[in-house]
């Protein structure tokens, strides 16, 4: 039955008059005659009866009326729970590792000042553990790695950032780079990678064995593999490593000159970006931080071929 039709029958017995009902709604007295005649139609049976001081309402009115009072009530009560909800929601976000940077975390202060009521629960994750975690329904949307449209089959939505720069760096005075500018064969030094649990960002297995080969270097194999970016970078920093690692998480230290990339070494991975369920309802909350994200946290990110030097 249509509610909008009950609202107005509500309105007409409250009112007491077609007339005064059709101002309080808004709408024409016609409108709201052809609205009864219909719901009538639909009951079978008189809902007002006219007489000479107005309209009176039937028996099946009355019950009618108290019946779509309860409904309205309890609509009222929905939307409200809901309403209620909203304000003091929690958020679960889905993020790759790779993505956990200072620029990160500032976007998450930020959203906390602006949503002081919603609670914010980061999940950190490979892209394939979080594509699942995200269609069992455990995460709102993620931020990783996109997946190709022939793995999903529509059940996804993806909105790309950009794409993650990786390079294989060194500390600075590290002696690998005499040996590189010499022309001579790199020795055993030590190498850290990814643990190939990271799923989608290059094709094969020997990362850094592939990327040196394409640069034109044969290597020993690494001695040190890692699931944490974290692991990789203080390893490269303080142990004398040589590692391959994503250009976001070393920035500053490319910059100042404390780390340099090996020549050749530059790869550009798998696009990354903001993935959700395709029927999935997003609030105005889970839209304010995806745009902060975008905007502050990954914008640097979109340009990086264009200003990143060797």
């Amino acid at each position: 039955m249509d509610l909008v039709k009950l609202q107005r029958m509500v309105a007409i017995y409250e009112a007491g008059s077609f007339r005064q009902a059709a101002r309080d709604l808004g709408i024409s007295q016609p409108a709201l005659t052809w609205s009864m005649h219909q719901l009538e139609e639909t009951l079978n049976g008189r809902l007002f009866e006219r007489g000479p001081r107005g309209i009176r309402p039937t028996p099946l009115c009355d019950r009618l009326v108290r019946r779509a009072r309860l409904i309205f009530r309890e609509q009222e009560r929905i939307l409200d729970e809901v309403a209620d909800s909203a304000h003091n929601q929690t958020i679960n976000l889905g993020v790759h590792s790779i993505l956990l940077t200072d620029a990160f975390a500032r976007c998450l202060a930020e959203f906390s000042e602006r949503y002081p009521t919603t609670t914010l629960r980061v999940l950190e994750g490979y892209s394939s553990q979080l594509l699942t975690r995200l269609q069992q329904g455990e995460v709102d949307f993620a931020c990783c790695a996109l997946p190709a449209d022939d793995d999903h089959g529509g059940t996804l939505v993806t909105e790309p950032v950009g794409t993650l720069n990786y390079s294989v760096v060194a500390a600075a005075g590290h002696p690998v780079f005499d040996a590189i500018a010499a022309g001579d064969p790199i020795p055993a030094y030590r190498w850290v990678e990814f643990d190939t649990a990271i799923v989608g960002a290059f094709p094969g297995s020997n990362d850094i064995i592939s990327i040196m080969a394409s640069a034109g270097r044969d290597v020993a194999r690494k001695s040190v593999r890692t699931a944490s970016m974290e692991v990789i970078r203080l390893l490269v920093l303080s142990g004398d490593f040589i590692g391959l690692i994503a250009d976001e998480r070393v920035a500053g230290e490319l910059a100042d000159g404390t780390l340099r990339r090996l020549p050749g070494t530059e790869v550009t991975a798998a696009p990354f970006g903001f993935v959700s369920m395709a029927e999935n309802f997003e609030t105005s909350a889970c839209a304010a931080l995806r745009a902060i994200l975008a905007q502050s946290a990954f914008e640097p990110l979109r340009n990086r071929d264009a200003t990143s030097a060797p």
